[in-house]
């Protein structure tokens, strides 16, 4: 029976916070702690200087905030951090380099202190996101077989994810549940997802299993793992992006990723946003044309502030079209209560006469 109903899910770090992962925030706080407590030894120069440098990154965000008159002392999470420092190790390639007259005597002189102080750091980065975000127990991940639920006969159901970490891959895996994910044999191939039954996971922001090597391209090292992945894993960084800026990148495998998020929502009927806070522009403006555009469809935002999430966005405030579950990920999946709202509304756009 061909798919009839489609329904698209968007997963933030909500989704993952019930499991007991720490949230972008919570690795801010974890990763300034690990390098204070690498820098209290004396004779570890260089946490002292990446503790220097996570120091002066921490207080440019905040001067910038400050300067748009915007509170510096919200709370800052890890990509930003990440993106800083991405953005001085390539400063010379911005198109506004040249009328940079000179940059902050003090990136100089993390630079001279230690050769490539930027590039270790953000491997610094990397690295502990790799055991911060690591698997839990299947018991602690179960809950996330319920959006598998909902992938039926008569209903497609495919998954955006802005979360690097691998749960959505191995809860599907532990209750045997046929997922595409754009990788086959290890190798990235975007034609797998064309025409397939099977419910569909798209990592928007890349993935901790996601390396991008220069013999074999991007390849993945788990879900599936590539057959050569012992030649090259053990030094390869993850492949993810971060900050609005990246995300915009054209290079595949995300341009493809973007593109299909901003084409699935032409066809679907509901989208179901679970523990995403509504904070990356590029993805609101994608979901705020194609409220415009797709006038069938409805969205569900379940979050323990999904009310407030809905009143701060215009395109969302006062909306008749957007419903709220104002409950965690887990028991609002638990519960029935994702399956129960989603059925109402699918139903409802059906139900709607054409214009």
């Amino acid at each position: 029976m061909p798919h009839s109903k489609v329904v698209s899910c968007l997963v933030g770090g909500g989704l993952s916070v019930d499991a007991g992962l720490p949230d972008s925030v919570e690795l801010a706080g974890k990763f300034k702690l690990y390098l204070q407590e690498l820098a209290s030894d004396s004779k570890n120069r260089e946490a002292k200087s990446q503790l220097d440098l996570l120091y002066f990154l921490l207080g440019g965000i905040r001067f910038q905030r400050a300067r748009h008159g915007i509170d510096p002392d919200q709370p800052i999470n890890i990509e930003q951090v990440a993106t800083a420092a991405l953005r001085l190790k390539h400063r010379r390639e911005d198109p506004l380099a040249p009328y940079v007259a000179s940059w902050n005597e003090k990136i100089a002189e993390f630079e001279v202190e230690e050769a490539g102080a930027l590039d270790r750091f953000i491997e610094v980065i990397f690295a502990r996101l790799k055991d911060w975000l690591a698997t839990p127990k299947r018991e602690k991940i179960d809950y996330i077989n319920r959006i598998g639920d909902l992938h039926r006969e008569d209903t497609q159901v495919a998954i955006f994810t802005l979360n690097y970490d691998l749960l959505i891959e191995t809860a599907f895996a532990n209750a045997h549940r046929n997922l595409v994910n754009g990788f086959e044999n290890g190798q990235w191939n975007p034609h797998l997802f064309d025409g397939v039954d099977a419910m569909r996971l798209y990592k928007l922001h890349g993935s901790l299993d996601w390396v991008d090597d220069e013999m074999h391209g991007v390849c993945s090292l788990h879900y599936d793992r590539h057959p050569r992945a012992e030649d090259f894993e053990a030094n390869a960084a993850p492949l993810l992006i971060f900050g609005t800026d990246s995300k915009l990148t054209g290079k595949d495998p995300f341009l493809t990723l973007v593109y299909a998020f901003a084409e699935q929502l032409r066809t679907t009927n509901v989208l179901l946003v679970i523990g995403y806070s509504f904070s990356d522009p590029y993805i609101n403006e994608i979901i705020a044309q194609r409220m415009r555009d797709n006038l069938p469809l409805r969205l569900i935002i379940v979050s323990p502030h999904a009310g407030h999430l809905k009143e701060s966005k215009p395109f969302l405030e006062n909306s008749p079209r957007v419903a709220t579950i104002d409950l965690k990920a887990l028991p609002a999946l638990n519960n029935g209560l994702v399956r129960d709202e989603v059925a109402r509304l699918v139903e409802e756009t059906l139900q709607e006469a054409p214009f």
